[in-house]
């Protein structure tokens, strides 16, 4: 027996090999032919053929990187299956000489413990991680897996890392609209869009600032024209070919320093009585975001509501980010879809802290 890698040679058992791999595991648990035509043409990924002589057995579609492999799909045809295929297919992976990961469903049940036991009898350990399974589909929900791992437990370092590559690489990349243009402020502008914009991107710091959003809304309004982070110049915008403006990203080079005045100055040209939140504000939000000694600083990225899930953050943060050096950015935790979004840009997560209102974030970093 052996894993042959699929190729010109043997490109007549495609098909038949697709075919399998649809038909044995859930839509959500698998890619779309878009994307599983993306990623064939990774080096790292294999697309094996379980091969006895001439006899197609199965299928291994997995990710080889120095020291590990990782094993997303592997199924047998159905009337081989019982027959010790499997083992023999895990032993030509074992023989790689690296340790390996793969995702099982917790065992609840007569089909996962089956499952599990298989795993379990080849010399797997199920690791203790908390682990979300790449996304392949936009959209998609938090689908909770166990990891399991050849030929011992896998350290907390390892699987940080092998996290962070399975969502860079593995998950399906940032769809990028193509009906919004991406460009700065121009004059002109509907200024009360933007800043309800910025109102929305931090639901932990500006509710809690201002007594409603239209205090805050044109409280932002007035920033925009003063010398502070949502100065026009620092904005970049995505607009609709109606000319809606549908999000917004604030950035900037570090370092900067903001001053508090001109919140209050924003205060006083909106007509809105300030109190003592706006000294708070700025010192546990404002003061701090320009504390990084080098590099592009991204404070807020926002998508209106009713244009999310179509690629439009993504389009936004790839356009701020491209030709920069070192970029950073703080996200909040209970909000995965924007720090995932991020990892698949090229971020890093870097450290924990708490913020504003001792909300856990994460600290990130795109070093290029």
């Amino acid at each position: 027996m052996r894993l042959e890698r699929l190729s010109s040679k043997n490109n007549y058992l495609f098909d038949k090999a697709y075919h399998l791999y649809q038909n044995s595991f859930p839509v959500e648990e698998r890619r779309d032919d878009f994307e599983q035509q993306r990623v064939l043409k990774k080096e790292d990924y294999h697309f094996d053929l379980i091969m006895d002589g001439e006899i197609f057995l199965g299928v291994m579609l997995y990710w080889e990187l120095e020291n590990l492999v990782f094993l997303e799909h592997f199924t047998t045809l159905p009337e081989v299956r019982g027959k010790g295929i499997g083992k023999q297919a895990l032993d030509l992976l074992k023989s790689k000489g690296k340790n390996i990961l793969l995702e099982i469903e917790p065992p609840v049940d007569e089909m996962t413990e089956r499952r599990y036991g298989f795993y379990k009898r080849n010399g797997f350990f199920m690791n203790p991680f908390y682990h979300i399974q790449a996304k392949y589909h936009l959209g998609d929900e938090d689908y909770e897996l166990k990891i399991m791992s050849y030929p011992r437990l896998l350290t907390d370092e390892e699987y940080r890392s092998f996290y962070e590559y399975m969502t860079r690489e593995i998950g399906i990349q940032p769809s990028l609209s193509s009906d919004v243009t991406i460009r700065k402020f121009e004059e002109g502008d509907d200024l009360d869009q933007i800043a309800k914009l910025i109102y929305l991107t931090d639901p932990y710091v500006y509710p809690n600032w201002f007594d409603s959003i239209e205090d805050g809304i044109k409280v932002l309004r007035e920033m925009i024209n003063l010398p502070t982070l949502y100065h026009k110049d620092n904005l970049t915008l995505a607009v609709m070919p109606n000319g809606f403006i549908a999000g917004l990203v604030a950035s900037k080079q570090a370092p900067f320093v903001e001053e508090e005045k001109y919140l209050s100055e924003a205060f006083k040209r909106a007509g809105i009585t300030e109190d003592h939140r706006t000294a708070e504000v700025f010192n546990a939000y404002y003061a701090k975001m320009g504390d990084e000694s080098d590099g592009y600083y991204i404070a807020n990225v926002s998508v209106d509501p009713d244009y999310r899930k179509r690629g439009i953050a993504a389009k936004l943060v790839s356009a701020v980010i491209e030709g920069k050096g070192c970029c950073s950015l703080e996200c909040v935790i209970a909000n995965p879809g924007s720090w995932r979004l991020y990892q698949r840009l090229g971020f890093r997560i870097a450290y924990e802290y708490p913020g504003v209102h001792d909300v856990p974030c994460y600290k990130m970093y795109l070093k290029k």
